[in-house]
């Protein structure tokens, strides 16, 4: 009979023997991982690699692609002064119907037109302001130095003309649409529910009740107009097919009606409104 002894041995010498097989197996399993992984990464490598070179490429034609606009060469499909130009455009028109918006029938394509085209021919006014402005600031020399550049220049100036407008023609519409019976009406529930709160029951006509009551109304009064002037607009665009030509010049009536209600004044007490 095996001595314990033996027994104990024969099992460490098992134990060994399968901890031996068992580490060398692991071992072969990480360089596995190992060697995938670094094959993923050379992989990643060389896709990285490849499409950096593909984009390269296609950067490359692009900018050997002339304008679309105005043919200059190596534009990238469309120089910079056009880029302005483009916005430009786009601000114009969006100009025309934030001006519509309010003064328009908005089923009338006509009007709308109206206004529109009126708008345009104002814009431009400011827009020949702007050219003649940077004429006079700039030296003929440096126009003639490098007229690509100047041509930018020019292009940015007459944009910020119409940037710097865009905002009036958007506050007079939201002076406006505040007036709206739909404004006025979302003004005077703000102004009962204000003064009908527990801490003004008890003197809703007092000074805090009618300040708060006030803020209340007029809160409600231009979020109103804001929602009101964002429906009008998704409107306006779905029916008004958006152009890039010239428009024909405003109308009689429209040439005399929007600058008469442009000077009208917008701004009055809410306050007033809804308690009357």
């Amino acid at each position: 009979m095996r001595s314990r002894r033996q027994v104990l041995e024969d099992w460490l010498r098992e134990y060994a023997a399968a901890e031996a097989e068992d580490f060398v197996w692991r071992r072969e399993q990480v360089l596995a991982e190992q060697a995938r992984r670094e094959m993923a990464r050379s992989a990643s490598r060389e896709r990285g690699e490849r499409e950096c070179q593909e984009a390269a490429a296609a950067d490359a034609v692009r900018e050997a692609l002339p304008c679309e606009d105005c043919g200059q060469g190596r534009s990238a499909g469309l120089c910079e002064a056009c880029r302005y130009r483009r916005r430009t455009e786009g601000l114009i028109v969006e100009a025309g119907l934030v001006a519509a918006s309010w003064s328009a029938v908005l089923d009338d394509a006509d009007d709308v037109a109206a206004v529109t085209a009126y708008v345009r021919a104002s814009l431009g006014a400011a827009i020949a302001s702007a050219r003649q402005e940077f004429f006079r600031l700039m030296d003929p020399g440096e126009l003639d130095a490098d007229p690509v550049a100047a041509a930018s220049a020019l292009a940015f100036a007459e944009l910020q003309a119409v940037q710097q407008a865009l905002p009036e023609y958007r506050r007079s519409a939201l002076g406006w649409l505040g007036r709206t019976e739909e404004a006025a009406a979302e003004a005077r529930r703000a102004y009962a529910i204000e003064q009908n709160r527990r801490w003004f029951r008890a003197n809703p006509t007092g000074v805090d009740a009618v300040a708060a009551a006030t803020k209340a109304a007029d809160a409600a009064r231009v979020r109103t107009a804001q929602y009101l002037l964002t429906v009008r607009l998704e409107q306006l665009r779905e029916q008004t097919a958006v152009r890039h030509e010239a428009a024909g010049p405003a109308s009689g009536r429209w040439a005399e009606r929007l600058p008469e209600l442009a000077a009208r004044p917008v701004d009055g007490d809410p306050a007033e409104a809804v308690i009357a």
